[in-house]
């Protein structure tokens, strides 16, 4: 008699419910990198110097955002979009009878082989130093992180030398004042001012300028403005990216516009 109610106890023991919860194989499949559906972010500059092992004459500098890595100014319409796939990251371009507006402005040469050597599915390492090294079979490329560049400063008084990539070549010139958040053209009266800001590289005019709102402008003075400085507002308010040009004066670019200008 005492066997069986042993074998009594056993069995409702077997029959009683279990605690909630996936067993442990489960469990390490939801920390598997391959179920993860979260992207790289290549946010921020990256540059390419080599393609396969092979130096380039120069790096190239590219601009990550959340899912691509741009050649600025961005409406040169050199960009490769990413994703992430599984632990590998895959580049992919737009279709080649895709209608894109694009600017007219030179760019490196090596800049459309790095693009088309970016194209396709890498497995990724990444360094201490923040360089991915992507490899495919024997090919080998690296994505080096850039340091941020520093922001840039406009205050101060400023000539207009170019306007939409070309040479401003008009028997006039055009001055603008600029402080730490506004850039206008004297006199201040004539109303043609815009607020803006700089982080980095990166340029916006988040606002109406001082003294005026959208739908309550300021008030101005009846005087004739330049006739091109309409055009030179219209690059300012258009333009997301500033840097400085080799010949150390300052472009801010962006939507198809640009303004270069140099100090005085």
């Amino acid at each position: 008699m005492r066997s069986i109610s042993v074998i009594l106890v056993l069995a409702l023991g077997a029959c009683t419910p279990q605690a909630d919860g996936p067993p442990a194989a489960q469990a390490s499949d939801a920390s598997d990198p391959a179920t993860r559906a979260e992207p790289y972010d290549l946010r921020g500059p990256w540059s390419v110097s080599a393609i396969d092992g092979e130096p380039l004459d120069m790096p190239i500098p590219l601009q990550g955002s959340a899912d691509a890595l741009t050649w600025q100014p961005a409406c040169a319409g050199q960009s490769i979009a990413y994703r992430r796939v599984g632990d590998a990251i895959e580049f992919t371009q737009p279709p080649r009878n895709a209608s894109r507006v694009v600017c007219e402005i030179g760019y490196p040469e090596a800049l459309p082989r790095v693009i088309g050597a970016l194209e396709g599915r890498w497995d990724v390492s990444v360094h201490t130093n923040g360089t991915l090294r992507l490899t495919r079979g024997e090919r080998v490329m690296a994505l080096e992180r850039a340091p941020a560049e520093p922001s840039l400063s406009l205050a101060g008084e400023w000539r207009v030398a170019g306007i939409d990539g070309r040479a401003f070549d008009e028997p006039y010139g055009i001055a603008l004042s600029v402080d730490e958040s506004e850039i206008w053209w004297e006199p201040r009266c004539a109303g043609q001012s815009v607020g803006y800001r700089i982080t980095g590289t990166r340029f916006a005019t988040p606002g109406p300028p001082r003294g005026g709102t959208a739908s309550e402008p300021a008030t101005v003075c009846k005087i004739a403005i330049p006739p091109r400085l309409p055009d030179v507002m219209t690059a300012i308010r258009a333009a997301d990216r500033i840097e400085r040009t080799p010949a150390n004066g300052v472009r801010i670019s962006g939507n198809g516009h640009s303004l270069t200008l140099f100090g005085q």
